[in-house]
């Protein structure tokens, strides 16, 4: 047997998918075998692998064992001359093997060879190439230096960038992301990888034991391979920078003498705090960088309210400063946390959560101006007119500083996108079905034609990239049948990062590809979405329970009177204000598939009560689907004030009898 292809997956179910059928093309005329090695997915992998690629042989773990762990389960059982360690989240033309055997027979030196890499924008991803993590190259990789100066050879020497990009050489160190290895060489070395790396640094130490052992690993840029880097690890700034830096510190503890192993860890732990900090500030500022901005102007708005009104309308004393001092900010944090809880940060961004937000701010400030001494009510006119202003104020800047690029979000009025999709006349008819049925899916402009007919079509494939620029076109989707995956690869890359692409397998429900250059995962999926699943819903849902029980509890005295069971419901008050139970929740009665989104105990079902009916198990279970995919506060209100005497507790009043 030629080769062993083994895949580690993790979650990423779509993207093997994909990974998969692109692997098979390229093996058509190579005798080899694929071996996925699964981590104990949730999303289905294995049932996926074993319905669509039953050739595959699948290894299914009942824990996460680390991507090390994991390869060494696939060269245990590999028989092929060659083994290619390839992530999930690839995708490789057809002749891309081929190529890679080709220059492994021909070059008996060579124990690894790894490709070109593109990410999913199409754009070239340096860390095919890398440099064993010498003082130096761990120091400005530790620290992000490398990324500041990413064409110098001196800061940035761990990502080679002295070999160029379509130069084929020798280097230290290639990405585990696509290593093709000589499986009698793995023996002589020690095996695959090292168990101590848990992930990260594990290619690099399995590079230098090869290095080591007198072969040599070929950087190979007639190869090129998609790589949607992050997706099946999901890097986060802190938690990816203490994994990395702990693997870095294993291959410098393992490789290193004591006294040079010392110094570098000294170095690399000072890095990992000055790259923590600097985490945590980016991460800060990038959560509060528009509620700071909208602060500012609320600022500016009361101020200049507060000289006009006084100075140019009322001619009246100036208001002390030791008034402004003790009200300005409490007016502007109302403001702010309203627009927090009205969705006015949430993407996409919509204007209309503003202005509600600012509405309801207003009227909340002018409540609490009510309360205030008579010193500090100096007028309810400044409020009013700073609201409506800030609010203007707010929507054009927003606006403005969108488009310079400096606040970025998603704005609702950008969704959906324009698409073309590139297929058969078939092809294009069954994928604009299955785009209708996705969240967020992109507006379809019309066909692109894989060969050179035009008829019914907006363009054939080599006129694309200019139809697209005429027709304001953001996004393409590929449709594998009647396309080679090299087609797909050469256009993405003649097109350019100022583009989206997908691509769409015959009979699959997902589109897999990338809508950023950096973090390059993303799919759209026909797979259930929840409401109770987004972070805006679930927090709207946790307000109106707090609200409803402050609520109640004002009203109890004549709550008591309405409820059929008043302990219960005073006790439920309790439970709900400290987070125990929700108001509304999934029916007692049917099991709570583990697909749907987990939620506090309810004490209503979701759906209205009649105590001499209770619907069935199945029933239940497509109420609580339906509550789950639709949730609004407003389903919670509805089913609250239609079951205003059940809430003394459902499950003993109803249920049981």
């Amino acid at each position: 047997m030629k080769l062993s292809v083994i895949i580690v997956n993790y979650n990423v179910k779509y993207f093997l998918e994909v990974c998969l059928h692109s692997v098979y093309r390229a093996m058509q005329d190579i005798p080899g075998e694929v071996i996925v090695v699964d981590n104990n997915s949730a999303d289905d992998s294995c049932a996926m692998v074993r319905q669509k690629f039953p050739q595959v042989v699948l290894i299914e773990n009942k824990d996460n064992t680390g991507f090390s762990r994991a390869n060494n389960q696939g060269v245990a059982v590999a028989k092929g001359e060659y083994i290619l360690f390839l992530n999930p989240d690839t995708v490789m033309p057809e002749d891309f093997l081929q190529k890679m055997i080709a220059y492994m027979d021909a070059h008996p030196k060579a124990g690894a060879i790894g490709p070109r890499l593109i990410d999913g924008k199409g754009q070239y991803a340096p860390d095919g190439k890398k440099s064993f993590p010498s003082l130096s190259v761990a120091i400005f990789k530790t620290t992000g230096l490398n990324r500041i100066f990413s064409k110098s050879p001196y800061f940035n020497k761990y990502y080679a960038v002295h070999i160029g990009e379509h130069e084929t050489a020798a280097v230290e160190g290639l990405s585990g992301c696509c290593m093709m290895v000589r499986s009698a060489l793995l023996p002589q070395i020690g095996g695959a990888f090292d168990e101590d790396y848990f992930m990260y640094c594990e290619d690099v130490d399995l590079c230098y034991r090869i290095q080591q052992a007198g072969y040599e690993n070929i950087y190979y840029p007639e190869a090129t391979l998609i790589h949607y880097k992050g997706e099946s690890t999901k890097k986060a700034t802190l938690s990816y920078v203490r994994v990395f830096n702990e693997a870095l510190v294993t291959f410098v503890k393992k490789h290193y003498s004591k006294p040079n192993a010392r110094l570098f860890v000294l170095f690399i732990n000072i890095g990992i705090v000055l790259r923590a900090i600097l985490g945590v500030v980016k991460q800060v500022l990038k959560v509060l960088r528009m509620p700071l901005f909208d602060a500012l102007i609320l600022l500016a708005t009361l101020w200049f309210m507060k000289e006009f009104w006084v100075e140019q309308v009322m001619s009246i004393g100036a208001i002390p400063f030791s008034s402004v001092v003790a009200t300005f900010p409490v007016y502007i944090l109302l403001w702010i946390v309203s627009l927090y809880f009205n969705g006015a940060y949430d993407e996409p961004y919509r204007g209309l959560r503003v202005i509600r937000g600012m509405a309801i701010g207003t009227v909340i400030i002018l409540a609490y101006y009510g309360l205030l001494q008579p010193g500090l009510r100096y007028s309810r006119a400044i409020i009013i007119f700073s609201g409506f202003i800030g609010t203007v104020g707010m929507l054009g800047l927003h606006e403005l500083l969108h488009r310079l690029g400096i606040l970025k979000f998603v704005s609702y009025d950008k969704l959906p996108r324009k698409a073309v999709i590139v297929a058969s006349p078939q092809a294009y008819y069954d994928t604009a079905i299955t785009l209708r049925r996705v969240h967020y899916a992109p507006e379809v402009a019309g066909r692109i034609s894989p060969a050179t007919d035009t008829e019914d079509t907006l363009a054939s494939l080599p006129a694309m990239k200019e139809l697209m620029y005429t027709a304001g076109i953001q996004e393409v989707i590929f449709c594998v049948n009647g396309l080679t995956y090299a087609n797909i690869l050469n256009q993405m890359e003649h097109c350019g990062p100022a583009y989206e692409y997908k691509i769409h397998l015959p009979g699959s429900e997902s589109f897999v590809g990338s809508n950023s250059a950096h973090t390059s995962g993303d799919l759209y999926t026909v797979d259930r979405r929840f409401n109770l699943s987004v972070f805006a819903q679930t927090r709207n849902k946790r307000i109106l329970d707090i609200a409803m029980a402050l609520a109640f509890l004002v009203l109890s005295p004549i709550m008591l009177f309405v409820v059929k069971q008043p302990g219960s419901f005073l006790s439920n008050i309790a439970h709900v204000l400290f987070g125990k139970r929700t108001w509304v929740g999934y029916a007692h009665a049917a099991a709570t598939p583990p697909y749907l989104p987990v939620i506090r105990p309810g004490v209503l079902p979701p759906y209205n009560v009649l105590p001499s009916y209770t619907p069935g198990a199945k029933v239940q279970e497509q109420l609580n689907f339906n509550y789950a995919q639709k949730y609004t506060p407003a389903t919670d209100l509805n089913l609250i004030l239609n079951n205003l005497k059940y809430l003394g507790d459902f499950s003993k009043n109803i249920l049981q009898k």
